[in-house]
């Protein structure tokens, strides 16, 4: 349900305050005097209201006889002042109506305050969004959404800080640890500095470099769902991928057949997708090298799709879903040829999820595995 804006509210509060103050100023002197009146005569005697009333029904309620009669029983000491009962009056009326607003008042800034405190918890580190009720005014409710964008965007860049310092804590350490031995050792004259030594240290760096590559690439993944998007035509982009990758796929005996029809279009970064699908092929020449493969791009109702079937040995005892984690591995190895850096399908997942589509693993029917994508599909 929409709520009303903010300024609606304060316009509407005013404006009922305004006439309920010059109602009670026009209507209730004239009740005052009214119930003066009535307890006035309710406290005569029966034949004294009695002779009252003959007299105004002569003379009339307004005649010089019957406020002369009325004042002799002692309606004089019942006088009040118009200007006084107006006073009261009005003033009665202002603290009802300023109570009332308060409590108005109060109910309407209840959200603001809340939205204070979830700036201070976040100010402190705490990254949880406020919970606003629903009587929130709609430039509240806009404020808040902003508001909960803005917390996701901080608790994604704390999980991408604690993701590059796990990736450096986690992986880089084995192949310092290498270096570092390797070093001393060729200073204590244990090694000679060779051709195989230097290609030793060389791969080691190199496995680093890969590290922090695939970190930042993930990082980068996360943060697709805020950067450029544009009209990707999904088949020319797998076409693109495969091409490139062609010679590797050769060289490691995997024979993929690209099947794809009419072009079928999903919005997207085309540079951060066509690495998702780079990392996938990468997988192939890794994980199922000498077997046959194919990659299938087709639209599915309201999806866009591209699923990858391999004959190889399949996805490792489990459920394949854990393998899109950060750091999981197929192979627990840490060789750049086989155990990789454990990143490839935590990108892969990342990069689909940040365009709102939904990333498969599962084994084939005949064995092998299948990877498949499925995006909104762009009319």
């Amino acid at each position: 349900m929409k709520t009303l804006s903010l300024k609606f509210q304060i316009a509407s509060v005013t404006i009922f305050s305004a006439i309920v103050g010059a109602v009670a100023a026009q209507v209730l002197p004239g009740a005052v005097f009214s119930m003066r009146d009535f307890l006035f005569e309710a406290s005569l005697s029966p034949r004294d209201r009695l002779a009252l009333d003959q007299l105004e029904h002569i003379a009339g309620r307004c005649s010089a006889a019957f406020m002369d009669f009325r004042d002799s029983l002692g309606f004089h000491t019942w006088r009040l002042s118009y200007d006084l009962v107006v006073l009261l009056v009005v003033l009665g009326a202002a603290i009802v109506m300023g109570l009332v607003a308060w409590g108005l008042a109060g109910h309407l800034t209840r959200p603001l305050e809340i939205l204070a405190e979830a700036v201070r918890r976040v100010a402190n580190g705490d990254r949880r969004p406020p919970q606003l009720s629903s009587a929130a005014t709609s430039e509240v409710a806009a404020l808040n959404e902003d508001f909960v964008a803005m917390t996701a965007a901080l608790r994604s860049a704390d999980d991408d800080l604690r993701l590059r310092s796990a990736a450096l804590a986690h992986d880089i350490r084995t192949p310092l640890t290498i270096l570092r031995g390797r070093l001393a050792g060729l200073k204590e004259g244990l090694f000679t500095a060779d051709d195989a030594f230097c290609d030793g240290l060389v791969e080691q760096i190199g496995w680093i470099d890969l590290l922090v590559s695939d970190v930042n690439a993930l990082a980068d993944a996360r943060q697709a769902g805020t950067g450029k998007r544009e009209r990707v035509d999904l088949c020319a982009l797998a076409k693109d991928s495969v091409d490139s990758l062609r010679p590797e796929l050769e060289a490691s005996g995997v024979s993929l057949a690209l099947d794809s029809g009419e072009s079928v279009f999903v919005e997207a970064d085309p540079g951060r997708l066509r690495r998702a699908l780079l990392n996938i092929l990468r997988n192939l020449i890794r994980y199922a090298p000498g077997a046959p493969a194919t990659i299938k791009v087709f639209a599915d109702g309201a999806d866009a799709v591209l699923r990858c079937t391999d004959y190889g040995p399949g996805w490792p005892p489990g459920d394949p879903r854990a393998l899109a984690e950060p750091f999981a591995r197929g192979d627990e190895s840490r060789s750049r040829q086989t155990g990789g850096s454990g990143l490839g399908l935590s990108i892969v997942q990342a990069t689909v999820t940040a365009y709102g589509g939904v990333l498969n693993l599962r084994r084939g029917a005949e064995g092998g595995a299948i990877v498949e994508i499925r995006l909104p599909l762009l009319r």
